[in-house]
């Protein structure tokens, strides 16, 4: 049996098909950044009843992507310029699994984060990464207003 999702998530609406497949990714904002996670199923794993490295890393990935744009204020991709990451245990299918980034640093050009991807109370990845800010003039023009709303 799959874990529902914690109260207080949304459904991340994208179009971006890999991670449709891969998701859908759930989100909940709080004050200091976004918790991002999905409820493991069959799907995601393998015959032993573990999450596959490769989703572990995808939505580390995506915590730590849409952390940045959370921390710049622009709701645009903010391109993986580079991302590490290490298995520190498995993650149990039917569990909730979840992270938080943690950005260290913030350039005009670049967001430094990190994030400890957690399942059922225990750390299973934790990962680094750098992430190009978007340039606001090169967001098409359809849909520059929106991607700039969380601008302050």
């Amino acid at each position: 049996m799959t874990q529902a999702v914690p109260e207080g998530f949304q459904k991340l609406e994208v179009p971006d098909d890999f991670v449709a497949l891969a998701g859908p990714l759930w989100f909940k904002v709080e004050s200091d950044g976004l918790r991002v996670g999905l409820p493991l199923e069959r799907r995601h794993g393998n015959p032993l009843g573990w999450a596959h490295g490769g989703l572990l890393v995808t939505v580390a990935d995506m915590v730590m992507g849409m952390g940045s744009g959370f921390a710049t204020g622009i709701r645009w991709p903010h391109p993986t310029v580079s991302l590490s990451s290490e298995f520190v245990r498995g993650a149990r299918l039917g569990q909730w699994l979840e992270g938080k980034a943690r950005i260290s640093r913030r350039t005009v050009n670049f967001c430094f984060a990190n994030t400890d991807l957690v399942c059922g109370g225990e750390i299973v990845l934790v990962a680094s990464g750098v992430f190009r800010v978007p340039d606001p003039e090169k967001i098409p023009a359809a849909f520059r207003a929106q991607a700039l709303a969380g601008r302050g």
